[in-house]
């Protein structure tokens, strides 16, 4: 697509488009009268609101919060290569603005009314898509807003745009809108959709336009992830012969819908950090100092590499690789190990809630770790319990580490049923202020050195009497996505056996490697 040059091609500073702008107005002042002049007038802004991106947000939507060098830049980067690209940009870079936003109604300027650019074979369709309609949406509505009450751009493009459109318009809502056209295509000029809950069937767009297809929530759920990815490969029949492609996101994790169409080379990358060497410490493209460092505190230093550098590597540094791991034919009784049970306790069935976890891990004389066993389930208080005494009566384990923020009535429990059955085993209270987060990164060395053996399946029933291989699941919803998982429960539980060997080591590691993870309330108790 050739398309048509903006008069004011050749400014490439906003010094320069300010400069521009002071002697327009005084022109409209000193030739207030002039009916000819105003008339040439129209008609110039018109062809600079078609042709110039920047011109068009800046001044045509009355946006003074974009004047700003790199934002002139990024829209003369746009216009000059519209399709085809994925644009990953910082957070809060203006990304959608420009493109989703500006773009979109500046193609629907240029290809409608009586004086559509030359590019434009026909008039043109969108449809905007995100990872869920919650986020599409709000795109269509900002377009929705703007060319209702921008009174500026409705007299420039009388011939286009209603003068009120909820009226006038055959649809203007959130589900769709109509601007005034020759064709009538079953679709409306822009449409918004989900990948996930409302995609569309018979549809076909000239322009497919795809902005934020995973957030923070999708990137926690591996099945909601995988979901988003097939909805995006097959979305492409929802284009028309020779259609447009726009992708515009923020990277979330390191597996992503972006990663695949980065492999896949199905778009050109065009990428944009927040600094200009892309390093946290470099200095801002487009926010201050100030602005990022509080970005950064409050994100926390993985969002902040995958949103704000675009590096979701850092969930390699992070997190687990999936080459540390280490398979072993399962335990057998005939092997020489110190055997712990570390218990993760959970007290609700609420499906948003956590799980119980109960690790069976053996510390060998090979110095390796070896997962014997594992439950995961959503368990009351009786159920918690019988399942120990199950595990304990099974493993005989040295010790059970018991985590106990919030559940004294766990082990008051606990105790009570070993006096009536006459049956006991010494648990140790597991507490300490280290956060969650570093406590499991204490596993990061144990498993990168492979000395963390995982059997390949552990089949457990859970509490919708559901088979489940808790290895998979310990795989690909914990250890792959953290520190983003929307689950960590097997990991803490599996992090906890560096609390119970500082007091019961193995032989040949340091008693005083993990002190500081206890404090005061950690209390040591054989019942």
């Amino acid at each position: 697509m050739i398309l048509t040059p903006s008069p004011l091609q050749k400014y490439k500073t906003i010094e320069e488009y300010q400069g521009f702008k002071n002697r327009m107005m005084k022109g409209f002042k000193e030739n207030s009268n002039n009916k000819e002049y105003l008339a040439n007038a129209v008609t110039f802004q018109r062809v600079l609101c078609q042709t110039d991106l920047f011109f068009l947000l800046w001044y045509g939507c009355n946006r003074g919060d974009m004047f700003h060098q790199w934002i002139l830049d990024r829209c003369k980067e746009v216009e000059s290569e519209p399709n085809g690209c994925l644009d990953l940009w910082a957070r809060n870079h203006y990304k959608s603005t420009i493109i989703t936003f500006g773009k979109t109604m500046q193609d629907i300027l240029a290809s409608h009314g009586s004086t559509p650019l030359r590019e434009w074979k026909r008039e043109s369709t969108f449809g905007i898509f995100s990872a869920k309609s919650s986020i599409s949406t709000p795109f269509l509505i900002q377009i929705k807003d703007e060319f209702e009450k921008n009174d500026y751009l409705k007299q420039l493009f009388s011939d286009i745009l209603y003068k009120n459109p909820r009226t006038e318009s055959p649809r203007w809502s959130s589900e769709g809108l109509i601007v005034k056209r020759k064709s009538n295509p079953k679709e409306c000029t822009v449409e918004a959709y989900g990948l996930i809950d409302a995609m569309p069937t018979g549809k076909h767009f000239l322009v497919m336009v795809y902005d934020d297809l995973i957030n923070e929530n999708l990137v926690t759920n591996p099945e909601l992830m995988k979901k988003v990815e097939d909805r995006y490969s097959n979305s492409s029949n929802l284009s028309t012969k020779g259609g447009l492609k726009r992708i515009i996101g923020t990277r979330y994790h390191h597996r992503d819908v972006y990663y695949k169409i980065i492999t896949d080379q199905v778009a050109k990358l065009r990428l944009h950090t927040a600094t200009k060497n892309g390093k946290i410490d470099g200095e801002p493209v487009f926010l201050t100092k100030e602005e990022l460092e509080t970005k950064k505190r409050e994100q926390g230093e993985y969002i902040f590499n995958a949103q704000m550098m675009q590096d979701p590597t850092a969930n390699s540094i992070q997190g687990f690789k999936e080459e540390w791991l280490r398979f072993y034919g399962g335990w057998r009784p005939d092997l020489i190990g110190n055997i712990y049970i570390l218990v993760d306790p959970a007290n609700s069935k609420k499906k948003s809630s956590d799980y119980t976890v109960m690790a069976v891990i053996a510390l060998c004389d090979d110095q390796n770790y070896y997962l014997v066993d594992l439950v995961r389930d959503r368990l009351n208080l009786k159920e918690r319990c019988e399942i120990l005494f199950s595990l304990v009566a099974k493993y005989q384990p040295i010790v059970v580490g018991y985590e106990e923020y919030g559940m004294v009535s766990d082990i008051d429990y606990i105790k009570e049923k070993q006096d009536n059955v006459n049956y006991h085993f010494s648990i140790l209270k597991i507490g300490g202020k280290v956060k969650k987060e570093e406590r499991i990164k204490r596993l990061q060395p144990t498993f990168e050195n492979q000395k963390f053996f995982i059997p390949k399946v552990i089949e457990k029933m859970n509490y919708e009497n559901f088979k489940q291989n808790l290895v998979d699941i310990f795989i690909n919803e914990e250890y792959l996505n953290f520190p983003m998982s929307k689950h960590d429960d097997i990991l803490d539980a599996l992090s906890r056996i560096y609390d119970v060997n500082a007091i019961f080591p193995i032989q040949g590691e340091e008693e005083e490697y993990y002190e500081d993870d206890f404090n005061e309330t950690t209390n040591s108790t054989g019942y």
